[in-house]
């Protein structure tokens, strides 16, 4: 595998754990992050999170990662795995 690639996975990988680790850790979570999977959803079905976690989340996200979103743009992402995108396209991690 082309170790740009490789290191690109990791990457991702390691950003996928990391919101897992908060969302666990912040929303008292009782699963640990391999029990979760990428596309779980946030809101709704799956974790079924509601409003006020949503706001507990912007708050892990700007403590963890630097990020601040407003309550509409969280509640639009609907996945680990767009949180993750979004992450990454605002270059939000180091």
């Amino acid at each position: 595998m082309n170790p740009v690639l490789r290191a690109q996975i990791e990457q991702r990988k390691k950003l996928l754990d990391s919101l897992k680790e908060e969302l666990i850790d912040r929303l008292r979570l009782d699963c640990r992050a391999e029990e979760i999977d990428d596309d779980t959803f946030l809101f709704g079905g799956g974790l079924a999170l509601d409003s006020i976690a949503a706001a507990d989340i912007i708050v892990g996200l700007q403590f963890r990662f630097g990020v601040l979103l407003s309550e509409e743009k969280i509640l639009a992402m609907s996945t680990i795995n767009a949180l993750a995108d979004f992450l990454q396209t605002e270059d939000a991690i180091a």
